[in-house]
């Protein structure tokens, strides 16, 4: 896959979403000056409910705070950055007129920028909230009634998913590789500010993100699935 000169919208979930998928790709148009935004959907709240000092929600600022590192030190300026802040892990339970208001918000921001490309998570990325969020973003589309290229990017799909039986081998062979060498030290860098995400917090053990899982993104290139519309 080669980028394309278009300007793009990098729809995340969650605050790490975004630079996981789509770091390299954020930074190599940004060091053409192409024009990124980014929008994340949830305020990330969810991800420490299981420790003493964040089990109601006080991670949020953190992971926002974290969200603003990362995403400078891929190019993109925080005037560029937008946070509705859903509740994590309710996006695919939100009542009608809550998801209506979600779409509307997103479309709002779609016909302001008007981007030529948009990036998703992956319409079955094994996660509620990342397939939730696949959805409001078509539905967000067709509200703009833009013509936009939509993209999707894979977070938890291969880690997750038992491949050619819950996805089909055509959806896999629809899939792109985008090099990102030129950018790759960048990504990596933008990953490591999501300490919240893949360091143990004093307090608990554990971590978020496995380090397996975590070697996937460090890759010299991306892959994206693009989506007929």
């Amino acid at each position: 896959m080669m980028m394309s000169q278009k300007s793009a919208l990098i729809v995340a979930p969650h605050q790490d979403d975004e630079t996981l998928g789509c770091g390299g790709l954020i930074a190599l148009k940004r060091e053409q000056g192409i024009s990124v935004q980014v929008v994340f959907v949830t305020d990330g709240a969810a991800s420490h409910t299981w420790h003493p000092r964040f089990k109601a929600g006080e991670i949020a600022p953190i992971r926002k705070q974290e969200a603003l590192t990362a995403l400078a030190i891929l190019g993109v300026e925080q005037t560029q950055i937008h946070f509705l802040d859903k509740r994590d892990g309710k996006l695919k339970y939100a009542p009608d007129v809550e998801r209506q208001q979600t779409i509307d918000q997103l479309a709002q921001i779609l016909c302001a920028f008007d981007p030529g490309e948009v990036y998703v998570t992956h319409q079955q990325d094994r996660s509620a909230d990342h397939e939730a969020t696949y959805g409001l973003v078509k539905a967000a589309i067709a509200a703009s009634e833009l013509e936009v290229e939509l993209l999707q990017y894979p977070i938890w799909l291969v880690w997750k998913t038992l491949l050619f039986r819950e996805v089909k081998l055509s959806q896999i062979a629809g899939s792109y590789r985008l090099s990102i060498k030129a950018v790759h030290g960048k990504k990596r860098q933008a990953i490591e500010a999501y300490r919240s995400q893949y360091s143990q917090i004093e307090g608990a053990g554990g971590t978020v993100l496995p380090p397996g899982f975590l070697r996937r993104f460090f890759q010299p290139y991306e892959v994206f699935f693009k989506v007929d519309r």
